[in-house]
Formats: structure tokens, C-alpha cells, sequence
């Protein structure tokens, strides 16, 4: 039983380090770990034209921007992938990556995911803070029917984060499974206004 629980978790994560430490940059989505360029992925052509330049809209400092990647060829696990980088950055060095497995109307699915994924993240990091959260309401939704529930793991370089987003009919976004991995710069950045 040990080793099915482990091959679920390894279905998420891809581990670059063989100890399990509290550095971020320790950890995959899809063969890319915080810290890499993204040009080692991605063309800059191919970049360019996946930013997301309205995804921080409520940061005067834009000091970091988004491009989001779909279904990619060398993507095994994930449907999507943000990755996140400073925005004068011609290296496009990675502070943040996100991988989201979308789930349609099966967001049960989504949740008993989200606890296996978080039950093994437990395992790893054992001196992390942990923070659970349920039905928290989604920004993006002003109406409040959408939400995200998961856990986040509070490390001492970093932040990892797996979520569930149950998003209201009403909103133009299909529910999702997102792992999350963040600096902690980025992190103190998206809380500063």
C-alpha cells in the first residue's frame, strides 16, 4: 500500500535532489524546478505569446508576470502550466511554477486528489508549517460562488501548495487541480499592496 501512495504523490511531483529538504528549488513540475530559465523550455517567441499580462491586475509594482503554457508536448501530468518570472528578466529565471490538471464538473475527484497529494506532502515536509483551507472565496469571482480549497506547506525557502478551484458556472474557467511552488519572494511580492 506504501508504495501505490508514494507512486500518487510521484504522479505530481518529480523530485531533482535526493534529500527532501525545505528548498523550493528541490522540487519538478513537468522536468522544471524554480530557478531554471524558462528559455531551457521554452522559445521566447513561445513565451511572448503566452503572457498573461492582466493575471496580476490588482499589483501596481509589476515587478513579476506570468505565461501560461497548454498541453505542451513534453507535458505528461499537466493540462497547464504557469510559470512565473520577473518582467524585465531576458533569462526569464523562474520564481513560481503551477501545474493544474483540469477536472470539469468532476471537482470530488478534485478534492480526494487534493488530500492524498496533501497527506504525502506531510511526509516530506515534516517541519513545515501547514495551513488547511476550505471554500475560500475566489477573487477573480465578485459574485462569490467560486472557490479554492487545499493546503499550503510554509518551508523555509519557498512555498508549496496543492488546490482545488470550484469555479460558478458563471466564470469562463474550468475547475482545476493546481500544484503550486513560489519563492518566497515572489510570495512577499503578491501580498505587498
Amino acid at each position: 500500500m506504501k508504495k501505490l501512495s508514494t507512486y500518487l504523490f510521484l504522479i505530481f511531483f518529480s523530485f531533482s535532489a535526493p534529500s527532501f529538504g525545505d528548498d523550493i528549488r528541490d522540487f519538478q513540475i513537468e522536468g522544471i524546478s524554480i530557478g531554471d530559465s524558462t528559455l531551457d523550455f521554452f522559445s521566447e517567441e513561445e513565451i511572448k505569446n503566452n503572457l498573461q499580462l492582466q493575471y496580476y491586475p490588482n499589483i501596481k509594482d509589476k515587478k513579476f508576470i506570468l505565461a501560461e503554457f497548454y498541453k505542451f508536448p513534453f507535458f505528461q501530468i499537466y493540462d497547464s502550466l504557469q510559470i512565473v518570472f520577473k518582467t524585465n528578466d531576458k533569462k526569464y529565471k523562474i520564481y513560481a511554477i503551477h501545474g493544474a490538471i483540469f477536472y470539469g464538473e468532476n471537482i470530488d475527484d478534485c478534492y480526494k486528489k487534493v488530500d492524498e497529494t496533501a497527506e504525502e506532502l506531510s511526509g516530506i515536509f515534516k517541519d513545515a508549517e501547514r495551513n488547511d483551507f476550505q471554500f475560500l472565496k475566489h477573487s477573480a469571482d465578485k459574485s462569490g460562488k467560486s472557490t479554492y480549497s487545499g493546503v499550503t506547506f510554509y518551508l523555509k525557502k519557498g512555498i508549496a501548495s496543492v488546490h482545488c478551484y470550484d469555479y460558478s458556472k458563471d466564470m469562463p474557467y474550468t475547475d482545476n487541480l493546481r500544484i503550486n511552488l513560489k519563492t518566497q519572494e515572489f510570495e512577499n511580492w503578491l501580498w505587498t499592496d
